[in-house]
């Protein structure tokens, strides 16, 4: 039976996460807004909607996310509680294309966000209008609520709160991951290509320093069910396999943004 949180369990949690993360992780910004900062709030319904902006470039600490996983595992404590933050990065933000936030929403944030601990990395956000859907498909695969980031960051709520639902999920992650070349050579060269196999060699050509291993395994794994279910059925392997799946997609996009540092007209509005 799942318990309904009372406004004793937000207070807690807020507390007990904002503590451990400033004695453990201290250079992480930890922002939250909507109803849990404005009065709003239903206690029992309302979702705490927030963020996390690590103190790294977009090629992250993976057990850094890993330990915040934990720590936001024991806080929720099967309180019931839900919550939507995004995992975010320094140079992600400042960059700004692969942002899961536009302009407006940006602004919107700075302006009303409660920073409850670390540094005020929000200053740094440079939110971008995507003009292609291609863009805004993979900035959401990667860093949106639902992307891969996001996938390692609730790895161990998920498989706490329900084994099949984290494996679902951890499956769709390395799905984004596969898909993940088709949208970059769009966005250079705007060819569509179905296969993922021709894309992730297409790809190799276009980013010439990206090792691809870890989509190598992922194409493998797709094509036999069978052989991903049984992988992932292993906790600690499901975690491993999607912690080296987020490497590669921060790798790729690190090596796209360092090849093409000028935006162009497939990107966003000019």
């Amino acid at each position: 039976m799942i318990k309904t949180p009372l406004k004793e369990d937000y207070e807690k949690f807020m507390e007990e996460f904002t503590k451990k993360l400033s004695k453990e992780l201290p250079t992480t910004c930890f922002y939250t807004f909507g109803s849990i900062n404005n009065g709003d709030c239903n206690y029992g319904r309302s979702d705490i909607d927030g963020g996390l902006i690590l103190n790294s470039g977009i090629v992250t600490p993976k057990d850094e996310i890993l330990k915040l996983s934990r720590l936001f595992s024991r806080a929720l404590n099967d309180s019931g509680i839900k919550t939507h933050f995004n995992l975010l990065d320094r140079e992600t933000c400042r960059d700004g294309r692969f942002l899961s936030y536009t302009e407006d929403y940006t602004i919107y944030l700075k302006n009303i966000a409660k920073v409850y601990c670390g540094p005020n990395y929000l200053e740094e956000m440079n939110g971008q209008d995507f003009k292609s859907g291609v863009l805004y498909s993979a900035v959401f695969n990667f860093s949106g609520p639902g992307g891969v980031r996001n996938a390692l960051l609730y790895s161990l709520v998920d498989a706490n709160i329900d084994n099949d639902k984290f494996i679902e999920k951890v499956s769709k992650a390395l799905e984004k991951v596969a898909k993940f070349p088709k949208k970059l050579i769009w966005l250079r060269e705007g060819d569509i290509i179905s296969s993922r196999i021709e894309a992730r060699s297409r790809l190799k050509r276009l980013l010439d320093d990206v090792d691809l291993t870890a989509v190598d395994r992922i194409n493998v794994l797709l094509d036999n069910p069978q052989k991903l279910y049984n992988e992932l059925s292993n906790q600690d392997n499901a975690i491993s396999i999607l912690r080296e799946s987020l490497e590669c997609m921060e790798e790729m996009i690190t090596s796209y943004l360092k090849h093409f540092p000028q935006i162009n007209e497939r990107e966003l509005k000019q």
